[in-house]
């Protein structure tokens, strides 16, 4: 019966959402703004080496109202991104006690009219400069009867000298702090059914006290029903407060930790807010309502150092499979035909350089990556690719490969030159070898997307130990990969296999260009995805920009003057072109993704969360797909397996909901996601059996026969309600 009743009040939730995105007067309320920032802090002057609070004031207009750090049923807390300034760190917001604001069938916890959120601003002792200047935007989400996520700008400036408070602000800041909860540990007990939970709590109230209102506010999505009444009594040993469960609760393991607001009736009104801790020892809360559940064991926790350095090796070897890859090893190869012949022994080590710069690339990669999760970045394997800088520049690099190898241009020394990896003077000297170390460079680069089988349990492996050991096992990855290419430098007998040179490699080498182009206009679709149909036009100019300057470069202009002129033109050319890349960035996601999904839309049909997947649990078994637009083997999966017509069908015959979790932007829940299963990069296959249990992980490479014979474990349900409930 509850099941049935979650179900009604879901698609209630969901009706009445898009109800309200369809009322007339939608679009008035996007003409103005309905909630105003800005920053109040509390010096007039600040001096290195000290710290200070900020006020982040939101002025809400009436009627209208923001979100807690955990909304509720929908909405979404404010996602404010500080520019960085060297020698200036910036803390969490601390958030207010909120009040629970009923919108329609649902319950959001958030504010009306005016709330400051405090955070601190450290200045080292390092710091240089007159003025420190504090910058961050992003978007408040507002609502009414319609959303708005809102777009943000907040600036303060203050000068750099002695410290001096602000007597004028002391009253706000006290006014601000006051309703900010005080953490309060206290023994708790909970006891809970399918019917209720209730929370003994030996808080020093007495049955004297005159308490009005008890509110219990979850940290945590979807443990309790949170429209339903909260009732409480006080006993001898404290309070009592019983909630109704909600689609997430496990009594072994959901945190109950929350907020606790009392108000009670004296004189005008007191109201009293404690941050309480109250889950199993399994689950730690660490700052500011961030949840940290302890997982069961992961193939991680089962795996060696030993089995992971041998699942990256091969995992490596793999990957020269890889589409994203295999041209680049092509031309490689195509160098070594050009070569074989006339350098003899310097082959091997053209073997040892290439192996030097994909090792190199590889561990370069991961040191970054390990720093940044030191620094509390949520990203995983591919992380530069979610960077529209990043893969617009890329895009640059296979547009001018692609120009380089038609014959534009010639350059000896640089990038360009990793398709024959030789010197102008026939390979003799170290440009040659610099060659082969820029053509490992690169094919690491282009390897970035690519997740070969046994990678990904290998690199999540890596990143959960010590950075030591994960460069270890990095580094065993590239070796894998440059092993193929090595092996044939070492080889007499392959190498006399390979045919001699003529001019049958002019037209190879030519055609290999157009897998180039085919993977820049890859890379400008991605980026499309990621930062709109604008960034894609702008990079398209920018790569005609530069087929321009390398038309220029491929010309041998005789007379000083067009040299000089032709050059400079090149340079500002090339200037403007990477200007253009450097200005890109995420667009705006008004329609949410997976990490805003658990908030705003929690209910957005095939938009991965943890709220939609503990939601479609309820009705019968899951499919998660974590996928990303960059990773080329989640294309050839979908098109190869779940985009076929026998696994769709396969999905609505067994009733399985289908859920996307697109790591194309940066998500800290996907990451987390992928975590939990021991993994730092996608593809990930999860399939769920209805209920609770284990989800099912499959292999990374699918076929139509994997997907078909995990389905086969499940139990078939009538066409009539499997038609309703598998979500495209």
């Amino acid at each position: 019966m509850n099941n049935v009743l979650a179900r009604c009040r879901t698609k209630c939730r969901t009706v009445f959402m898009l109800l309200l995105a369809l009322m007339p007067f939608a679009a008035q309320a996007l003409e103005r703004d309905h909630v105003r920032g800005a920053l109040i802090a509390s010096v007039a002057s600040v001096a290195p080496g000290t710290e200070f609070d900020v006020l982040f004031h939101q002025d809400i207009d009436a009627g209208w109202h923001t979100y807690w750090i955990s909304p509720g049923d929908s909405g979404a807390p404010p996602d404010i991104r500080w520019e960085s300034v060297e020698g200036v760190s910036v803390s969490e917001f601390r958030y207010p006690f909120p009040e629970r604001i009923a919108y329609g069938p649902l319950m959001n916890y958030g504010y009306h009219d005016t709330v400051y959120l405090p955070f601190t601003v450290t200045v080292s002792e390092k710091f240089r400069g007159d003025q420190l200047k504090l910058k961050g935007s992003g978007r408040v989400l507002v609502c009414a009867d319609v959303c708005i996520p809102q777009k943000m700008v907040l600036e303060l400036t203050l000068p750099v000298g002695e410290r001096l408070g602000s007597p004028e602000h002391e009253a706000l800041f006290k006014e601000a702090a006051a309703k900010i909860p005080v953490l309060l540990l206290v023994s708790n007990r909970v006891e809970a059914t399918e019917a209720a939970i209730e929370l003994h709590l030996q808080l020093p109230v007495t049955k004297d006290a005159r308490i009005s209102s008890v509110e219990f506010f979850p940290y945590q999505q979807d443990v309790i029903d949170n429209p339903a009444p909260q009732l409480f009594s006080i006993t001898e040993s404290g309070l009592t407060l019983t909630l109704m469960p909600g689609f997430e609760f496990d009594s072994e393991t959901s945190d109950l930790s929350g907020v606790l607001v009392l108000r009670e009736d004296v004189g005008s009104g007191v109201t009293s807010a404690f941050d309480m801790v109250i889950g199993p020892s399994g689950a730690s809360r660490g700052a500011a309502g961030s949840l940290t559940v302890t997982e069961g064991a992961t193939e991680n926790d089962r795996m060696s150092l030993v089995a992971a350095l041998f699942f990256a090796f091969l995992g490596g070897v793999i990957l020269n499979l890889m589409p994203c890859v295999f041209p680049v090893l092509s031309i490689k190869i195509l160098s070594l035909v050009e070569s074989v012949h006339e350098e003899g022994e310097s082959i091997k080590m053209h073997g040892i350089a290439y192996a030097g710069g994909v090792i190199g690339s590889f561990v370069a990669i991961a040191a970054l990556l390990l720093i940044l999760r030191a620094t509390g970045d949520a990203i995983g394997w591919g992380f530069q690719l979610q960077s529209p800088i990043v893969v617009s520049l890329l895009a640059y690099l296979f547009v001018m490969i692609g120009l380089n190898l038609l014959g534009v241009f010639e350059m000896g020394l640089s990038m360009m030159s990793f398709g024959t990896g030789r010197s102008n003077q026939a390979g003799q000297g170290s440009s040659g070898y610099l060659g082969s170390i820029s053509t490992g460079v690169l094919a690491t680069i282009v390897a970035a997307p690519c997740t070969a089988p046994f990678m990904g349990a290998a690199v999540g492996y890596a990143l959960l130990q010590s950075p030591m050991t994960g460069l270890l096992v990095f580094a065993f990855l590239g070796a894998g990969m440059a092993l193929p290419y090595v092996l044939l430098c070492y080889s007499p007998s392959l190498l006399a296999r390979l045919p001699r040179p003529g001019n049958w490699m002019v037209g190879l080498k030519q055609f290999l260009a157009f897998p180039m182009f085919a993977s820049a206009i890859w890379l400008v679709w991605v980026l499309g995805i990621q930062a709109g149909p604008t960034a894609m036009m702008q990079v398209l100019g920018g790569s005609l920009i530069l087929a321009l300057a390398a038309w220029l470069l491929g010309q041998r202009f005789k007379q000083p003057v067009t040299r000089v002129l032709s050059t400079l033109m090149i340079v500002t050319l090339a200037g403007i072109a990477v200007l253009i890349a450097l200005r890109q960035e995420p667009a705006p996601a008004l329609i949410p993704t997976s990490a805003s999904s658990d908030n705003l839309a929690a209910g957005v049909p095939g938009v991965y969360s943890k709220h939609s997947l503990a939601k479609a649990r309820q009705s019968g078994p899951v499919f998660v797909n974590f996928t990303a637009a960059w990773c080329i083997t989640c294309k050839v999966n979908e098109i190869n397996a779940l985009n076929t017509s026998s696994v769709k069908e396969g999905f609505i015959r067994y009733g399985v909901t289908y859920l996307r979790a697109d790591w194309t932007n940066e998500d800290s829940n996907i990451t987390a996601a992928l975590q939990a299963y021991g993994r730092s990069g996608v593809p990930l296959y999860l399939l769920y059996e209805k209920g609770n249990g284990e989800a099912r992980v499959l292999p990374q490479i699918l076929t139509q026969g994997i997907v078909l014979e995990a389905l086969a474990g499940l139990q078939a349900v009538p066409s009539s309600t499997a038609a309703e409930l598998v979500t495209f």
